[in-house]
């Protein structure tokens, strides 16, 4: 469980990405985008980004958030918290529960630094680290052995996790410390970092220099050197080609039969539809990136990042069904879902797409989370959509997109609610005794 504390617009807000899929849904504004920041933030501390590489959007840095570090506290509190919990490692002889928290403040004259950290792993403090003046943290450590834990000071620009054999570097090598840097390195792949997707199908319309081995871009932009380097591939690469041809073929009103390219001189490519069988050269009739519609670039696109990201990683794609007919939201929901247990990814998503949410069976609304208001003081909240009493998610199976294009949803979680319904029940018992 990931759990943010005074972050952006949340005061509290617990969210589990231990699923194979997990759905973000809530109106604009809700705090989707900050949820996913936070995640994203604590995934960069946890593997060692500092303070200074923690930059707005658009500039150069490990990882940019809206208005950089100092926009990340709640206005008014000292400084967020970010906490694992729910999760659990091999320790000693048994399985033992995990519990990890950072503080980080964003103070005027220190600069955004960490307050404080702390690493429980069953009954065992690996680590308890504190900041007084901003700049060094005082660390005691358990290093496994009779006597008095040791301690040393570092930097309070950087996570201590990320550091943990510096930590311990002084102290002498024993089997509870050799499990000990193990649960670390699983504590660090519990906050693994995402592979943020968001598709812009205008940059998908360009030649592309071929690559034997390019990784998708973020933006989508090098789609079609990816899809012919899969064409080029291994056995597996090509099968991974034939499912992603199989699926999107099925997206267009055009009928076609493979996914073509065109070459240059130069060494670029372009991908396209052949109209029938053909490689798009030698005149073999092919419709090619430039004149397919934007809602079919962006689903391409997301597939294929679905097909070549690596195994067991996390990727985050906001708004992901964005321009897709709502008569293909269940082909691709269907494609989630067999592509997240083969390659056994944690998918995160949000969307706005009732047809896609009217798709989703009753095992996948387990996995539903709502972003919303919590009133003037709470700020936005996230609450799991089986959660919610007087709801019965199995009920909404194949109508929850219905149910919330309807505003029920949304004035269900309105603040206040139950207690306005407690009134006015009270109001009407004493009107008639």
């Amino acid at each position: 469980m990931h759990v943010l504390s005074n972050f952006k617009n949340f005061e509290n807000a617990a969210l589990d990405l231990f699923e194979p899929l997990t759905i973000l849904l809530g109106g604009n504004g809700s705090g989707k985008t900050n949820l996913i920041e936070g995640v994203e933030l604590f995934a960069a501390l946890a593997n060692g980004a500092s303070m200074s590489e923690v930059t707005d959007v658009g500039r150069e840095g490990f990882l940019g958030i809206r208005g950089g570090l100092e926009s990340c506290v709640r206005f008014g509190a000292p400084c967020l918290q970010l906490e694992l919990t729910a999760a659990s490692a091999s320790f000693d002889g048994a399985r033992c529960p995990i519990e990890y928290t950072i503080e980080v403040a964003v103070g005027k004259v220190a600069g955004p630094h960490i307050v404080a950290e702390k690493l429980l792993v069953g009954g065992w403090v690996f680590f308890d680290a504190q900041s007084e003046g901003g700049e060094v943290l005082d660390i005691r450590y358990d290093n496994f052995a009779p006597g008095r834990n040791p301690t040393c000071q570092l930097s309070a620009s950087s996570s201590v996790l990320s550091r943990y054999d510096q930590v311990v570097s002084n102290s002498k090598t024993n089997d509870r410390m050799q499990e000990a840097k193990q649960v670390v390195d699983d504590v660090k792949e519990y906050l693994r970092s995402s592979y943020t997707f968001d598709p812009m199908p205008m940059a998908m319309r360009n030649y592309e220099r071929i690559n034997p081995k390019p990784r998708l871009l973020r933006n989508g932009s090098n789609l079609s050197a990816v899809l012919f380097a899969l064409s080029k591939g291994t056995k597996a690469q090509k099968a991974t080609l034939g499912r992603i041809t199989e699926t999107i073929r099925q997206i267009p009103e055009e009928p076609f039969e493979s996914i073509g390219f065109v070459e240059t001189q130069l060494g670029d490519v372009m991908a396209g539809f052949c109209l029938k069988s053909g490689n798009g050269a030698n005149g073999t009739p092919m419709v090619d990136a430039r004149l397919l519609s934007d809602g079919t670039l962006r689903m391409l696109a997301v597939l294929v990042a679905l097909e070549t990201t690596p195994k067991s990683s996390r990727i985050v794609i906001e708004d992901f069904d964005a321009g897709l007919h709502p008569s293909r939201a269940e082909l691709l929901l269907r494609h989630l879902a067999d592509a997240a247990e083969r390659q056994q990814l944690n998918i995160v998503l949000t969307t706005h797409n009732t047809a896609f949410m009217n798709a989703l069976n009753e095992a996948q609304m387990e996995s539903v989370w709502i972003c919303h208001q919590g009133g003037e003081k709470k700020g936005s909240m996230v609450t799991r959509l089986a959660d919610l009493d007087a709801l019965v998610p199995a009920g909404l199976a194949g109508g929850l997109g219905d149910y919330v294009a309807g505003g029920a949803l949304e004035k269900r979680l309105t603040p206040g609610r139950d207690e306005d319904r407690k009134q006015a029940m009270q109001r009407w018992i004493e009107s008639v005794s």
